[in-house]
């Protein structure tokens, strides 16, 4: 789930996911998340590919290798990566957002709790980036916490928070995409009702040939 902060945050960010991945994993892995598969899923085709961009654990990559999706996985925490790997048979790769790079190979990308670790002034060019990976009329999911802005928690790990507004704001520095659906939820599953998270999905345009700025 990690996606590096800065210099001065991204140690803690780091240390965490490092010291603490098998208990962030065995807290994730469970979380009910079939409803906001069932609306990112239906933007897809069948088959489709997706790339789980911030993996964490593997849960959301499993779920979708399971119903039958083609999966690619990263994520910048190599001690998630190793478990991600040893859960789902899928190669999780060890990569930060800011270094992501790929053609347009993905029907779907999958961005869940991933992006809310970055600098505010770097989340624009890391979306940008994951728009080039889609291939035109591809969907991309991403959620974050919901609130007003930055902060770092207890347990050391600096969060980007979002509101709508804010949201909107950030997605309006992305070319070539239209805002599908953006809405607000209380957690999934068990987690019902712990945190608000705020989530869009935005589709990217049919003729796009996926530039970055």
């Amino acid at each position: 789930m990690l996606s590096a902060a800065s210099k001065t945050t991204e140690s803690g960010t780091d240390r965490y996911y490092r010291d603490q991945a098998a208990a962030y994993a065995e807290a994730t892995l469970s979380v009910d998340m079939s409803e906001i598969y069932d609306r990112f899923l239906g933007h897809l085709p069948k088959p489709a590919k997706i790339l789980d961009a911030g993996s964490g654990s593997g849960r959301d990559t499993l779920a979708f290798k399971n119903l039958g999706y083609d999966v690619d996985a990263f994520d910048a925490s190599p001690a998630l990566c190793a478990l991600s790997w040893e859960l789902t048979g899928v190669p999780a790769r060890v990569r930060r957002f800011q270094d992501f790079e790929s053609e347009p190979l993905y029907d779907g990308i999958w961005a869940c709790a991933s992006l809310l670790h970055m600098q505010a002034d770097e989340l624009p060019d890391a979306l940008r980036r994951l728009v080039h990976a889609l291939k035109p009329r591809g969907a991309l999911y991403i959620s974050f916490k919901h609130g007003p802005g930055e902060r770092h928690s207890e347990d050391g790990r600096f969060y980007l928070d979002m509101d709508e507004a804010r949201l909107r704001a950030v997605l309006s520095c992305v070319s070539d995409v239209k805002l599908s659906e953006i809405w607000v939820s209380q957690g999934e599953g068990s987690r019902r009702g712990r945190d608000a998270w705020i989530n869009a999905i935005v589709v990217k345009s049919s003729g796009a040939n996926g530039n970055r700025e």
